[in-house]
């Protein structure tokens, strides 16, 4: 191994989950060194080499973990659903409350109204959150928006919170989330402007990473994300799924056809 001449920074007293090998690649009683953003050596304390550090920092047996990956969050979003919160306690179903107008389509009139400032203050403790439990990476979906500038306004909002909190962040556009209201029983036209419009627009902004879409009875059938997924192709997005939550429309087999 190659070590730099002084290590930037010497972190003792840890133990690591290296995830290398049987059992979590677990080192007790370890040491960490790293030279500018790079880990320069890391294993048992006893084995430190003769390298000298310029700031040392020692804990009392704290664990360290490379860093997490949360896969899949809605975490920029407007208002709350206190009240459906309590519904469900009372054994109300999802579903239900969804059919009433509540749900995804109450979130979406908050997200609407909120300007991307005011989105972005009342999201950014739950990208913090996420940070501070260990997570560097993290995808962020939109689907609160249910309309091209609302959703892009989603997707410019994670953006925006990656850099300031400096994590890695994943941006999904899910305009296929649920039917907004002005589309009421028209599902397939809804589907018209997601494909014609949004996920083009998408793509040109530079602002989504991949397309998603809630294949399910209160979301949308098999042929209608089907044709969200071929969108997404031809913008050059790779696809994920919302599939089997309430009921089995196949979805999973249509997401594993789209996949690379």
């Amino acid at each position: 191994m190659n070590l730099p001449a002084r290590f930037d920074v010497l972190l003792t007293g840890i133990h690591l989950a290296t995830l290398e090998g049987a059992d979590w690649g677990i080192v007790r009683d370890g040491a960490i060194a790293v030279t500018g953003d790079r880990i320069a050596w890391a294993g048992p304390e006893s084995g430190l080499p003769a390298v000298p550090a310029s700031r040392r920092l020692a804990f009392d047996g704290a664990w360290a973990t490379p860093g997490l990956v949360d896969c899949h969050t809605h975490l920029v979003y407007a208002g709350n659903r206190a009240s459906e919160f309590e519904r469900r306690l009372r054994g109300a179903t999802y579903e239900e409350i969804a059919r009433e107008g509540g749900g995804i389509v109450s979130t979406v009139r908050a997200t609407r109204a909120a300007s991307e400032d005011a989105l972005a203050e009342e999201s950014r403790p739950r990208l913090a959150a996420l940070a501070g439990e260990g997570a560097t990476t993290v995808e962020v979906k939109s689907g609160y928006g249910l309309e091209r500038t609302a959703e892009l306004k989603q997707l410019a909002v994670a953006r925006r919170l990656g850099a300031e909190l400096r994590v890695d962040v994943r941006t999904t556009l899910l305009a296929a989330h649920a039917v907004p209201p002005e589309y009421e029983g028209r599902a397939d036209a809804w589907i018209d402007t997601v494909c014609g419009d949004i996920v083009p627009a998408a793509a040109r902004s530079g602002l989504a990473d991949a397309v998603d879409a809630f294949c399910d009875r209160i979301g949308f059938t098999r042929d209608q994300t089907r044709r969200v997924f071929e969108a997404a192709r031809e913008a050059g997005l790779p696809v994920k799924l919302h599939a089997a939550q309430l009921s089995d429309q196949d979805g999973a087999a249509l997401a594993a056809e789209f996949g690379d």
